[in-house]
């Protein structure tokens, strides 16, 4: 069965997740100061994993400062046992000029592993990625890996 199809088999189960959890935070999220995260584990392209995050009311992941990279490498280490999620930066505007979800604004935070991002011309999305101990990769959009999403504590 093609990635794609498995996500939109998946999206029947999901309902649940859309109730709230005592910490404010989408049933299936895990809370980090004013964001919930959900480490999925299920595999998609990026526009899939960008897809389901929305249907969760959510997005990808947008690390914006060391600490929030901290606990997400923390969580993958820990809990997570993908080879790589995809976070939500690309360089789909201008290569080599990485965002966030399509923002125009460049990132500002970064945490790139060893000699990344490695590939500008076929790798133009951001995954944590388990070879570098959860550091960032570029990597192929088109590929399914499992990924992040992001959301802010519900009031």
């Amino acid at each position: 069965m093609a990635p794609h199809h498995v996500l939109t088999l998946m999206v029947v189960g999901f309902g649940l997740l859309t109730q709230v959890q005592g910490d404010r935070c989408p049933l299936g999220f895990v809370r980090h100061k004013t964001s919930c995260y959900w480490f999925s584990t299920y595999k998609g392209s990026f526009p899939e994993a960008r897809s389901m995050c929305r249907y969760l009311r959510s997005d990808l992941a947008k690390v914006t400062s060391k600490d929030e990279d901290d606990f997400l490498r923390h969580f993958a280490l820990v809990r997570g046992k993908a080879p790589n999620y995809f976070l939500g930066g690309s360089d789909f505007r201008q290569t080599r000029r990485w965002s966030w979800n399509g923002e125009e604004q460049q990132m500002t935070y970064t945490n790139w592993g060893p000699r990344e991002p490695n590939n500008p011309l076929t790798q133009h999305c951001i995954v944590l990625s388990k070879a570098y101990n959860y550091q960032w990769g570029d990597y192929f959009c088109h590929y399914a890996n499992n990924f992040v999403c992001e959301c802010p504590v519900l009031q």
